[in-house]
């Protein structure tokens, strides 16, 4: 079908790092409950529950208990994924017998190089996506690595299909032999305006046979900069029929059926949010921008449950921000969040409020029984330094 085509010094260096390296593309773009919607139907009330269910994992001795992308697939063996950039690697566990089943190893030159990693996407057992540094190029595999395929694209004038994995994720979409995947705007964000971003496009639709890729009508909301700069960062997720679009700041939802639609909005405010967004100057220095970006209210990740039918949209209510330090430590270890739940349609169904509890909201994915979140949080009485550790959370009926 396709083309040829000492690990607690780790984890000490580790806020610092990641908080760097996942503002690597702000910089680049930087520098070049629940109010429901309102409707006659009265719409039933859910709430996510803690199934005091702990998931562990044990750890080698190299791999920390913070990932930088998680992946799931369900089948007779339940597998979760997590991937090693430094070791150009991604293991294999099998939550069943919660075990390291076995390591998918790439080499980064050569024959067989696919260059380093930086994200994947698991689409079947036959189909695992992974996203490198070779421009212009994704590469497909299967869970036994017997085969190595490359599939090679021309640039669109944006930057290549953008695999964000934790912060405001943005997984491919693939219907058929097309992939549906975010792009970045390559600009300089200081320089931007309300006429400017509303005319730029948020996604491109590949066909992975032939490597032409188009993109999409999806654009940035009308009226996103109209009273001033925001972070315009997006989370873009899909269910069978509908792609949609959670921005930072926009209480709407943007949703289109196919790649050549125009996007509608819906409303989908959280109860613990404003009804304006606060905004940021563009003369803003290092701590100002940070504390912008980790302290205003915003949503971050959108995340489809097939399994229920339910879209999970993560919200971040403001915060007073005490100390550089503890500024450092947010992007991993927020303080305060709220998950939304969304029907099918969007309707909003309830919200979950996670004041105090110490859980990584980047660590989270949706499997059979629910919505597993890490507890692996330098302050949960849970986190133990050698095993990935997570809690499940069930979709419940709340009260009328």
């Amino acid at each position: 079908m396709y083309n040829n085509f000492s690990r607690k010094t780790y984890l000490k260096s580790f806020s610092f790092s990641s908080l760097t390296l996942s503002f690597l593309w702000i910089a680049f773009f930087f520098v070049s409950g629940c109010t429901d919607n309102t409707t006659d139907t009265e719409v039933p009330t859910k709430v996510l529950q803690n199934a005091e269910n702990k998931l562990q994992i044990p750890l080698d001795d190299q791999t920390p208990n913070f990932s930088f992308r998680l992946g799931y697939l369900d089948g007779e063996i339940p597998y979760l994924f997590n991937i090693q950039p430094d070791r150009n690697e991604i293991q294999v566990y099998d939550m069943g017998q919660k075990e390291l089943a076995k390591t998918l190893k790439f080499e980064v030159e050569g024959n067989q190089g696919v260059g380093m990693l930086k994200g994947f996407h698991v689409h079947t057992v036959d189909s695992i996506f992974l996203f490198t540094s070779q421009a212009g190029s994704i590469y497909l595999t299967d869970l036994e690595q017997s085969y190595l395929s490359k599939i090679s694209f021309e640039s669109s004038g944006y930057s290549d299909p953008e695999f964000s994995p934790a912060y405001f994720n943005s997984y491919p979409i693939i219907r058929g032999r097309n992939m549906l995947a975010k792009v970045l705007v390559p600009a300089n964000l200081r320089e931007m305006d309300e006429s400017s971003l509303s005319d730029k496009i948020l996604s491109m639709d590949m066909d992975m046979t032939t490597g032409e890729m188009e993109l999409t009508s999806h654009k940035y909301p009308s009226g996103y900069l109209s009273d001033g700069l925001r972070i315009p960062y997006y989370s873009m997720a899909a269910s069978p029929d509908k792609v949609v679009y959670s921005f930072f700041a926009d209480h709407n939802l943007y949703v289109a059926l196919l790649a050549k639609d125009e996007l509608q909005a819906i409303p989908a405010k959280s109860q613990f949010f404003p009804e304006t967004f606060p905004t940021l100057s563009r003369t803003a220095e290092r701590n100002e921008y940070l504390t912008y970006v980790l302290s205003t209210p915003r949503y971050e990740g959108l995340l489809y449950d097939s399994y229920r039918e339910v879209f999970y949209r993560f919200c971040f209510p403001a915060i007073e921000v005490e100390s550089e330090e503890e500024l450092d430590q947010l992007r991993n270890f927020p303080k305060d969040f709220s998950i939304m739940i969304l029907d099918k349609d969007l309707q909003v169904l309830g919200e979950t409020r996670f004041k105090g509890y110490k859980y990584v909201t980047n660590n989270v994915f949706v499997a059979k029984e629910g919505l597993y979140m890490s507890v692996n949080h330098p302050d949960n009485y849970d986190n133990e330094e050698d095993f990935l550790s997570f809690v499940l959370y069930e979709l419940a009926d709340g009260k009328k």
